[in-house]
């Protein structure tokens, strides 16, 4: 679940200073609620309880979601002018504690490094937006029998392909996907990861799948 940890914030309205609770830690698959308020820009909103007005403060905080490989380094803004400095910081801090943060957890990505709750938020509505197409695609390949393969996530996010790909059942590789997708996008084709899918195999490649998730 998420921590907290507590810091010192000086209101730019008043001046007088108070100490804040932030998030050191949100786990995106379990704290829903806080992944809403990063969703809305709320995350790092505080009300300042001598002067009532509306305060906006970063602090650095870890997001990790093992359902979508995500183990993300979020900085303030203001950190981007020495990006490389900051990265190299998280990266010193990261690596003693690497073993402990992914054991069991499921992350076989790198780390990502944002700067600002902006870069966060706008990566988390774009999987939203995948989720959703994916769960239509994946609703219209079961009501055909086929079989679903997750896809890595950080691939999906790369390629901007559904979270799964259909394929026929007891089969797998690039022509039974194809095949499969097609299908599906002849019946829909208003979902455009599902056509991205389709060109990505269509494309000169391997039989193997080089996206898919192992078991």
């Amino acid at each position: 679940m998420a921590t907290k940890g507590v810091f010192r914030v000086e209101c730019p309205h008043c001046g007088e200073s108070f100490d804040a609770d932030f998030w050191t830690v949100v786990r995106g698959d379990r704290d829903h609620d806080v992944k809403e308020l990063i969703l809305s820009g709320e995350f790092d909103l505080l009300v300042c309880p001598h002067c009532e007005e509306m305060v906006q403060h970063e602090e650095p905080f870890l997001y990790i979601d093992p359902t979508r490989d995500i183990l993300a380094f979020v900085m303030p803004e203001s950190y981007e002018a020495e990006k490389d400095k900051w990265i190299a910081r998280m990266q010193a801090d990261y690596e003693p504690v690497r073993a402990a943060l992914t054991a069991g957890q499921g992350l076989t990505g790198e780390p990502l490094y944002f700067f600002g709750l902006g870069q966060l938020a706008a990566m988390l509505e774009s999987d939203k937006d995948r989720e959703e197409e994916t769960e239509v695609m994946e609703f219209m390949a079961r009501e055909d029998g086929l079989q679903l393969l997750p896809v890595k996530p950080a691939a999906a996010r790369e390629l901007d392909l559904p979270f799964t790909i259909p394929v026929k059942a007891g089969l797998a590789g690039r022509t039974a996907a194809l095949s499969a997708a097609e299908a599906l996008y002849a019946k829909n084709d208003a979902l455009p990861r599902l056509k991205k899918l389709v060109d990505f195999l269509k494309s000169p490649g391997s039989e193997t799948v080089p996206f898919l998730k192992k078991k």
